[in-house]
């Protein structure tokens, strides 16, 4: 392939290919060369990354999955898959500790503010649907309570969890 072609694959315009001197348009060209070996050895380099990280993905996916199956198959924590992340640093929550004492699982604030919400919602949708399946029956008491309240109104008004 002769230097115009290839200055103009490059993206470069054609009057500017004119204006240059032959040493010019080569050092373009040799630039361009490089510039597309870097951005290849990015994506290769990126490429690999999204690989390790599908495939460590797919180990602690198959570590969990073969807890369920096994009870005594211990879940490995990210710590140990990534202990240069995590350091020596304890960790608050332990569940396999957890499990094995007998203990209930220990959530966080934020984790306890979802499930109440989840509660909430499930009671919600619950009541809907047998409203409506009352009302597809001709019921007039689908056994709604008579205050209209959702059952996690019985926590009473404690917004500490907000």
């Amino acid at each position: 392939m002769g230097l115009y072609p290839a200055f103009l694959d490059a993206g470069y315009g054609p009057e500017y290919f004119w204006e240059l001197s032959l040493g010019e348009v080569s050092d373009l060209l040799e630039s361009y060369a490089r510039r597309k070996e870097h951005e290849q050895k990015k994506r290769e380099a990126e490429l690999k990354d999204q690989i390790m990280l599908l495939f460590n993905q797919a180990i602690q996916i198959g570590n969990v999955v073969g807890r369920l199956m096994d009870n005594k198959v211990a879940i490995r924590l990210p710590k140990e898959y990534y202990p240069e992340l995590f350091g020596n640093e304890e960790e608050k929550t332990n569940f396999t500790e957890q499990e094995d004492a007998g203990d209930k699982r220990k959530l966080s604030p934020e984790m306890e503010l979802h499930k109440a919400r989840m509660d909430d919602f499930i009671f919600r949708h619950n009541m809907a649907m047998r409203e409506r399946l009352a009302r597809e029956r001709g019921e007039e008491n689908s056994g709604r309570n008579d205050t209209g309240t959702a059952a996690s109104d019985h926590r009473g008004t404690d917004t500490g969890l907000l």
